[in-house]
């Protein structure tokens, strides 16, 4: 079950609305290594959702092929074109988790489609999940992107960046308004994923959309529990375990006035920093 909203926080939430966007994010049963029929389902969600023109949608990680070590069938260019055609078919926002061949190799990114389907950022996931040996298959990024989406400054993360708030940080200060965390994040560590959604959004005084999937593949099983939060930690919108979506209506200006009234980002000091010992 998601968490309880915080009332009060909301009310004054939407007090602040200006012109809201809307999030949307849809999580399903990833099939393992099988792109046709991934596309297939995750276009059915994404349509059935009806999202209105200029949305914001987002996908989880490696949406059409699932969180695989083969980086080679992983990559590959009609995946960009499919979340290309996607996005300019519906003229939404869309933020897909898609492996991407460059020339150091191969990297699990979030790609980031406009309403015209031109890709508007390719944010590479700079946390690699050791345990898995990702660090063996892909290639990391080098830290936070942001990117206007019709207004909205958003920053995507990917999955384990979810743990290090040092990359949050640096987006926050860059002026994301917006995190897009796109995930296969296990339901052994599914209350981690809850409470670290909650923790990201009030310390960063951002939305965050978060996107999970379902389902199992042949190293663990999924729960989703994909959810939209606010700047003040306020759960605007929860999907549950099963296939299914997440929507809320967003806006910069709520952030911006928050960030005003209660300033704390501009109490940080990005000299201090996170060094290994």
């Amino acid at each position: 079950a998601p968490p309880p909203p915080l009332p009060a926080c909301g009310r004054w939430l939407e007090g602040c609305l200006g012109r809201p966007v809307k999030a949307i994010a849809i999580q399903d049963d990833i099939a393992w290594e099988n792109k046709g029929a991934n596309r297939l389902s995750f276009e059915a969600r994404v349509r059935s959702a009806s999202p209105p023109p200029g949305s914001l949608v987002a996908l989880p990680e490696l949406c059409d092929v699932g969180f695989t070590m083969d980086a080679t069938r992983a990559a590959t260019d009609d995946s960009r074109a499919w979340a290309a055609a996607l996005a300019r078919s519906l003229g939404v926002w869309l933020i897909s988790g898609l492996a991407v061949r460059h020339e150091l190799g191969v990297s699990n990114c979030a790609v980031v489609h406009d309403p015209r389907g031109d890709e508007a950022a390719i944010y590479r996931k700079s946390f690699l999940f050791t345990p898995a040996g990702e660090p063996q298959h892909y290639v990391a990024g080098d830290g936070p992107v942001t990117v206007d989406c019709g207004g909205l400054r958003v920053a995507p993360t990917i999955c384990y960046d979810l743990r290090f708030p040092e990359l949050w940080r640096r987006a926050a200060l860059d002026g994301a308004q917006c995190f897009a965390c796109i995930a296969s994040w296990p339901t052994v560590r599914q209350r981690h994923w809850d409470a670290l959604l909650v923790a990201r959004a009030i310390e960063s005084q951002a939305f965050v959309i978060g996107c999970n999937r379902t389902g199992t593949d042949p190293n663990a099983t999924y729960t989703g529990g994909s959810a939209i939060i606010s700047p003040l930690g306020d759960v605007l919108a929860h999907a549950g375990a099963g296939p299914g979506t997440a929507s809320a209506d967003i806006d910069g200006a709520a952030v911006t006035q928050w960030r005003a009234k209660f300033p704390a980002l501009a109490d940080a000091r990005p000299e201090i920093g996170i060094a290994r010992r």
